[in-house]
Protein backbone atom coordinates (compact mmCIF):
# COMPACT_ATOMS: atom_id res chain seq x y z
CA UNK A 1 0.00 0.00 0.00
CA UNK A 2 1.17 3.52 -0.57
CA UNK A 3 0.57 6.89 0.84
CA UNK A 4 -2.06 8.65 -0.32
CA UNK A 5 -0.50 12.49 0.56
CA UNK A 6 3.15 11.67 -0.66
CA UNK A 7 2.93 7.85 -2.93
CA UNK A 8 6.09 6.59 -0.37
CA UNK A 9 4.98 3.03 0.74
CA UNK A 10 3.19 2.21 3.99
CA UNK A 11 4.96 -0.34 6.56
CA UNK A 12 3.55 -2.50 9.26
CA UNK A 13 2.93 -0.73 12.57
CA UNK A 14 4.92 -1.50 15.10
CA UNK A 15 2.30 -0.55 17.68
CA UNK A 16 -0.27 -2.91 16.76
CA UNK A 17 1.93 -5.57 14.85
CA UNK A 18 0.73 -4.40 11.40
CA UNK A 19 -2.92 -4.62 12.53
CA UNK A 20 -2.69 -8.30 14.11
CA UNK A 21 -2.43 -7.64 17.55
CA UNK A 22 -6.55 -6.26 17.62
CA UNK A 23 -8.18 -7.06 20.51
CA UNK A 24 -12.37 -7.32 21.12
CA UNK A 25 -13.72 -9.21 17.78
CA UNK A 26 -9.90 -8.44 16.06
CA UNK A 27 -11.32 -4.54 16.25
CA UNK A 28 -8.24 -2.62 15.70
CA UNK A 29 -7.76 0.61 18.18
CA UNK A 30 -4.47 1.63 17.82
CA UNK A 31 -3.99 5.47 18.05
CA UNK A 32 -0.21 5.23 16.55
CA UNK A 33 -1.15 3.91 12.78
CA UNK A 34 -4.87 5.65 13.48
CA UNK A 35 -6.82 2.00 13.41
CA UNK A 36 -5.46 1.54 9.54
CA UNK A 37 -2.50 -1.24 10.48
CA UNK A 38 -0.48 0.53 8.61
CA UNK A 39 2.11 4.12 8.24
CA UNK A 40 3.74 5.83 6.21
CA UNK A 41 7.47 6.86 7.36
CA UNK A 42 6.63 10.43 7.07
CA UNK A 43 2.93 11.09 7.50
CA UNK A 44 2.56 8.29 10.39
CA UNK A 45 -0.80 6.74 10.47
CA UNK A 46 -3.12 9.74 8.65
CA UNK A 47 -1.57 8.51 5.67
CA UNK A 48 -5.57 7.94 4.08
CA UNK A 49 -7.69 10.86 2.87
Amino acid sequence: MECRKCNRPTHDCSGCNGGRASDFGNRLTCSKCDNTGRVCPVHGGHWKG
